[in-house]
């Protein structure tokens, strides 16, 4: 987890979010790309109160990835609530 740990803090030296957009896409695919807007669109979904299946159906994931998200969002400490919050 090393190397996450240095992309975290390369992230967190940006002082501009089109920087942030282009270090992603250099880095990741564009189906690793869509995989993660989809987990932050699950994570969305769960927090505006729409069931785990409607969900699995309306973005065509299984339950497994609705149901790990629905997990992250019952634990209080979790850094994404945080942010889904504001």
């Amino acid at each position: 987890m090393k190397n996450i740990k240095e992309i975290s803090n390369i992230i967190s030296s940006f002082n501009d979010e089109k920087e942030i957009y282009h270090f992603l896409k250099e880095l990741f695919t564009e189906a690793e790309l869509m995989d993660l807007s989809k987990r932050w669109e699950i994570l969305k979904m769960l927090n505006d109160g729409h069931t785990q299946r409607d969900i699995a159906s309306e973005l065509k994931v299984s339950l497994c990835k609705v149901t790990r998200g629905a997990k992250i969002m019952k634990n209080k400490n979790a850094i994404s609530t945080k942010y889904l919050k504001k």
